[in-house]
């Protein structure tokens, strides 16, 4: 980026940071949950940004922006794993990071999935691994990261009655593999 970049009073530049302040809480936050590094995830937020910044003006004519951008978070989170395997380094396991566990148990047994089961963190972790992406995302971004289902439906480009549909397939999912209740309850 060029120092005219950063020009305070450019149009494009307010739009850019206010959408940033908007959504860095979010971005940062699901970045360290998949990456289980602070320094890592902020790293790979400020290059998400650079991107979207480069592409902001085209970001802009979108119907929903927030979603562009979280794609090009998605592609730099994948691109920091892909980096980590190359490099020989480990990946981010659950026994670095037990405080998302308490957000998705406490989700998952206020909707009646997992009040019942024994399964420890290490199986949760493992559950929430094999559902699928969008699924992954719902859970993480609604319990997690406590965003509203407007802008989780933002983000992943669908309806707010879409994000409530797919949150209800991944606890169900989550119940199944830990021996839980599935759809009573809610």
């Amino acid at each position: 980026m060029t120092e005219r970049d950063w020009v305070v009073g450019d149009r494009d530049r307010l739009t850019f940071d206010a959408f940033c302040d908007t959504h860095g809480r979010a971005w940062t936050g699901f970045a360290c949950a998949r990456l289980r590094d602070d320094d890592a995830a902020h790293t790979v937020v400020e290059i998400a940004k650079a991107r979207v910044w480069e592409d902001w003006p085209r970001i802009l004519r979108e119907k929903v922006p927030p979603f562009h951008a979280w794609a090009i978070l998605k592609e730099e989170i994948g691109a920091s794993l892909a980096e980590m395997m190359m490099n020989g380094e480990p990946l981010p396991t659950h026994a670095s990071v037990p405080g998302w566990v308490h957000a998705v148990r406490a989700a998952a047994e206020r909707a009646q999935h997992l009040v019942e089961t024994e399964g420890s963190h290490e199986q949760l972790y493992a559950a929430l691994r094999r559902l699928s992406e969008r699924r992954h995302d719902v859970i993480v971004l609604r319990y997690l990261l406590g965003l509203p289902d407007e802008q989780i439906a933002d983000y992943l480009g669908t309806t707010e009655s879409g994000v409530r549909s797919t949150l209800r397939q991944a606890l169900d999912r989550l119940a199944a593999a830990l021996g839980g209740r599935c759809g009573e309850g809610r």
